[in-house]
């Protein structure tokens, strides 16, 4: 998932945030479940603001999690990092609909 945020939010506030959200399925095993993949900085992020792009890995012991139980994760992360970082989020068509805010109609 990619943020689009202020310049002057840091990746740890990003990682607590995730961290506190304590999503279902928010797998802390080995290699993490939050990760810090890159930032860009550049002219599609907006002045004063940074794309940070955050790993995350959801997981059940038991079986495979189908995307109907992670897009409401998704979602719930995506709200409050709106509310709560000022962020917006850069996604792309294979996100899924809960991360673009469609009501999948």
């Amino acid at each position: 998932m990619s943020l689009i945020v202020p310049e002057s939010v840091t990746w740890a506030r990003i990682e607590r945030l995730v961290r506190s959200a304590n999503l279902a399925g928010l797998d802390d095993g080995e290699g993490g479940a939050v990760g810090f993949v890159g930032t860009y900085r550049g002219p599609q992020a907006g002045e004063g603001k940074k794309s940070v792009t955050v790993r995350l890995r959801f997981r059940d012991p038991e079986r495979t999690l189908r995307r109907e139980e992670v897009d409401p994760q998704m979602a719930a992360l995506i709200e409050i990092s709106k509310r709560e970082l000022g962020a917006q989020v850069r996604c792309r068509e294979a996100t899924g609909a809960a991360l673009r805010g469609e009501s999948g109609r």
